[in-house]
């Protein structure tokens, strides 16, 4: 008998948790839960087997550890549990993002339900997965002069400029991912040049002035009163 693939979900909504538990078991998944917070979803991960993580990007209640954050989180004590990105959020910026730090897939909440379940297949099988929606999103990002220079930086580095545009310090970063502050500090001096920039403050000022932010915790004009 084969063994049906065991999926975690994520999101704020009820509605939406309900609705990703039906079509999945529908088509044959194991749900082996369904949360709403980070913390919910470590309790659950450290106490049952988990094949995908399905969660939204945002989740406004839970600001202390969202969005980026989360997902570098996740990835940092679970790198083996893929994680699709289920998200109203699927500008280029975002999409290209997550997909240059390693993201293993993407599905917009305009898309159709098959989407996300043709994606939780592919993640479980080992395989990547970007929805039609993601996929011209990630030609934008990669067309576009704001966002390309984003393409030339590796997944690590993508990782740790996606937190520094979160406003994560050198020793809060190294936390989260557990890893050392001078190899985070060498990261993020070596993203900022390979951007082209003379530093964090220069990247970060670019980014509010063309629109790039990760934070969707808080809104733009947050961004643009902090680079001000």
């Amino acid at each position: 008998m084969t063994r049906r693939a065991k999926v975690a979900v994520v999101d704020d909504h009820p509605l939406v948790l309900c609705g990703l538990r039906k079509a999945l078991e529908g088509a044959g998944f194991d749900v082996s839960g369904t949360v709403t917070s980070p913390a919910e979803l470590e309790k659950l991960l450290s106490a049952s087997e988990c094949d995908v993580v399905v969660t939204d990007y945002s989740r406004p209640g839970d600001q202390g550890l969202d969005g980026w954050r989360f997902l570098a989180s996740v990835s940092s004590e679970y790198p083996q549990v893929p994680v699709l990105v289920y998200s109203e959020f699927d500008d280029p910026f975002l999409v290209g993002s997550l997909v240059q730090r390693g993201v293993a897939g993407f599905v917009s909440k305009r898309d159709e339900m098959h989407e996300v379940l043709a994606a939780v297949r592919a993640l479980a099988m080992g395989d990547r997965y970007l929805s039609a929606i993601a996929q011209a999103s990630l030609r934008q990002f990669g067309e576009l002069p704001q966002y390309q220079r984003f393409a030339l930086l590796s997944r690590r580095q993508m990782e740790v400029t996606g937190l520094m545009l979160c406003g994560l310090s050198v020793c809060e970063t190294a936390r989260l991912l557990q890893r050392r502050a001078n190899t985070i500090s060498a990261q993020r001096t070596e993203a900022c040049r390979r951007l082209g920039f003379s530093g964090e403050l220069e990247m970060y000022r670019f980014a509010v002035g063309h629109g790039l932010w990760l934070d969707r915790s808080c809104s733009l004009s947050d961004h643009e009163s902090r680079a001000a």
